[in-house]
């Protein structure tokens, strides 16, 4: 490329400098074409400058988005900013979806919808009704509401009834208990964790995995 450059510039033009500028300004996103009708996968980072007529934006968790490195690090009105440049990629739709629950780090959490979309204005959002049926105040330890408490919005119908079963399902089994899995074989529960995650020692190799209880094919022996 420095080649190129040399041989094409103008006399007295072929810096560093100048060279390096141009550089910078190249990215994968030139050679990209919207006539092939392809989903462009990238970080909102790269996306800056660029627009689309459908944008969808994943990950709108505390957390994720807002990133956790940035809410312990103050950097709160630096991802605020990331995001307006995110919404204002799309052209004529922009989707923005939240996960009630995400693997991370061979475990599930729970998670809490990004502060950021509720500070997007009610009238501007197409939400389905389970997510505008109104605020939830949940406390976290209890199983019932009351005037006080943390309020959360709700996320799809029965998410937190469903996490609660699945915390459920998990208290079922004990440590030391002997199970069956379709696929590793005989095992032993080595731990149970919050969030219905339970930790099975399985005797074939002697590994360790967590699994989600209520989803899992594992069973007593």
């Amino acid at each position: 490329m420095a080649r190129e450059f040399d041989a094409a510039a103008e006399p007295g033009a072929d810096t560093l400098e100048r060279f390096l500028q141009e550089i910078a300004l190249v990215s994968d996103a030139d050679s990209r074409s919207d006539e092939e009708g392809l989903v462009t996968l990238m970080t909102v980072h790269n996306a800056k400058g660029l627009e689309y007529p459908v944008v969808f934006i994943t990950g709108c968790e505390e957390g994720v988005f807002p990133h956790s490195r940035a809410l312990e690090e103050g950097g709160l009105e630096e991802e605020r900013r990331l995001f307006y440049v995110g919404l204002t990629r799309a052209m004529r739709e922009l989707y923005l979806s939240h996960a009630l629950r995400r693997g991370v780090f061979g475990a599930q959490r729970s998670g809490l919808r990004s502060r950021f979309l509720d500070e997007i204005p009610g009238e501007l959002l197409d939400e389905p009704d389970a997510l505008t049926a109104g605020a939830l105040a949940l406390e976290s330890t209890a199983g019932h509401a009351r005037p006080g408490s943390t309020a959360l919005r709700g996320g799809l119908d029965g998410s937190w009834a469903d996490s609660r079963a699945g915390a459920t399902a998990a208290l079922s089994f004990r440590l030391g208990e002997d199970v069956v899995h379709a696929a590793f074989g005989e095992g032993v529960v080595t731990g149970v964790e919050p969030d219905g995650v339970i930790v099975v020692r399985f005797a074939g190799d002697g590994s360790e995995r967590k699994l989600v209880a209520e989803y899992a094919p594992v069973s007593r022996r």
